[in-house]
């Protein structure tokens, strides 16, 4: 349809009729996400699973991480795991964390506590992978 060849009240009532279909849709999307919220339900029952609306990468159920909590910093929880003038490698220094109860999910925990230690002024680079805390 030409919208340049219609008249003012031709294009009003045509834009009263687009509203009018959206506004269905509108109501039957959210009908529709309704229903399947509840099938989703009825399936986590199904499966067992204690968080059914959680979804993961990708749409899989049972997949997603939650972030961890902790009471401190990581750069904190290096310092109060090692003691000034301590000499120790980023991996010596995440297994010294780990150890403490630091709690983490994340897949490359290693290259955040060298970021850790890289960027925190109470650790001194003293060679290729290797840090010292100085106070």
């Amino acid at each position: 349809m030409a919208l340049r060849a219609l008249s003012t009240s031709e294009l009003q009532k045509e834009l009263h009729r687009r509203e009018k279909s959206a506004h269905k849709l509108q109501a039957r999307r959210a009908k529709l996400l309704k229903e399947l919220a509840e099938v989703e339900e009825k399936i986590g029952f199904l499966e067992g699973s204690t968080n059914q609306t959680r979804m993961g990468r990708f749409g899989d159920p049972g997949t997603a991480r939650r972030r961890a909590r902790n009471d401190m910093t990581l750069p904190d929880a290096i310092c109060a795991a090692m003691e000034v003038r301590a000499i120790v490698t980023p991996k010596e220094a995440s297994d010294l964390v780990l150890a403490n109860g630091f709690q983490t999910t994340s897949k490359n925990f290693n290259m955040m506590v060298s970021n850790a230690l890289a960027k925190d002024t109470r650790f001194k680079r003293i060679g290729r992978g290797q840090y010292e805390r100085v106070r």
